[in-house]
């Protein structure tokens, strides 16, 4: 059984920059009911004393922005640590409403791993299974089937054979149905990816017995969303299952779903808050223990800035570097 990864390695940067945190003083003074021109007049004095203070409250407001204007409105300020705490209530409710702890379901799933943690488990048939971090599912075993149903998270299953009972894993809506097999599948955003490692499996993107279907052989994986399979593509197993050993290895992948990946072993929400940025590709191996590297890799490979907040990262575009940077390669 694989150990949980070290929570000194795991755990991200929970506090802020004394300037950042003078800066989101500001914000709350100017939504406060405070006279705003005199605050705007001292809050231009303060920005002009200095470029790091500018900079603070660039990060500030895009914080403010993205987390809607939402802290409490007050006439006097409260310590700097009040206004840590505010952000992290609204970071962890945004969390909650927005999904990034699962849905409700995976709360109570029969098996769950934290953030960072992986380990592997056997099924009362014999199948093993290996859990990724931030995975949980339920176990559905009848005297004609064995389900299992996938909330969140990836999982790596080794069936054991039971030809009168058929094995297979529903997730988002779709399957995945193992004749004799072994193979991966994880959600990632939006998308739920399986690959085959051994043998096949039957793929559907809407679980019924009925809906149309793809097979897929040791080597290949196939995405599906919105009930629609995408194209067959031949994958490198070895590579595409390394987290089993606490390793990523990324080959041109969109930074959108690394974003989704690596937040598997980062606690709190990771945001990419352009779009346009999704699309940009990262090529590298990374050791899941370690977040932090992670994103110093990708900040140093992409077009991008990352601000680390308290439960939250924000990946955003670095104006300086869009257009000189192509697909990121970082090896740490």
């Amino acid at each position: 059984m694989t150990s949980p990864a070290s929570d000194d390695a795991a755990e991200p940067d929970d506090t802020l920059d004394p300037l950042t945190e003078q800066a989101l003083e500001w914000q709350v003074r100017l939504n406060s009911g405070e006279d705003r021109a005199a605050v705007e007049r001292a809050f231009e004095l303060w920005k002009n004393a200095d470029p790091s203070h500018r900079q603070a409250a660039d990060r500030a407001a895009e914080l403010w922005r993205l987390l809607g204007g939402a802290l409490p409105r007050r006439v006097r300020g409260p310590p700097k640590t009040v206004i840590v705490f505010l952000i992290c209530g609204l970071a962890a409710g945004g969390f909650f409403a927005g999904g990034a702890f699962g849905p409700p379901r995976s709360w109570l799933a029969d098996a769950r791993t934290a953030v960072g943690e992986r380990r592997d488990m056997v099924l009362p048939d014999g199948t093993r299974v290996d859990l990724d971090g931030g995975t949980s599912f339920d176990i559905a075993f009848t005297a004609d089937r064995r389900q299992l149903r996938l909330y969140t998270g990836r999982i790596h299953v080794a069936v054991q054979p039971d030809k009168a009972r058929p094995f297979e894993v529903v997730a988002d809506g779709g399957s995945a149905r193992a004749l004799g097999t072994a193979f991966d599948v994880g959600i990632d955003g939006v998308r739920t990816s399986v690959l085959v490692t051994e043998n096949v499996v039957r793929v559907r993107a809407v679980a019924e017995q009925d809906a149309e279907a793809v097979d897929l052989f040791a080597g290949q994986e196939v995405s599906y969303a919105d009930q629609k399979i995408g194209a067959i593509r031949q994958a490198d197993p070895r590579a595409r299952t390394a987290w089993r050993q606490g390793r990523l290895v990324f080959d041109g992948q969109p930074l959108g779903e690394v974003a989704a990946v690596l937040s598997r072993y980062r606690r709190g929400r990771i945001l990419v808050t352009d779009r346009s940025l999704e699309a940009l590709r990262l090529t590298g191996t990374f050791s899941t223990a370690d977040s932090d590297r992670m994103l110093d890799a990708i900040e140093t490979a992409l077009p991008v800035r990352i601000l680390r907040l308290p439960l939250l990262t924000l990946i955003r575009p670095d104006t300086t570097r869009i257009g000189k940077t192509g697909a990121g390669r970082s090896s740490p």
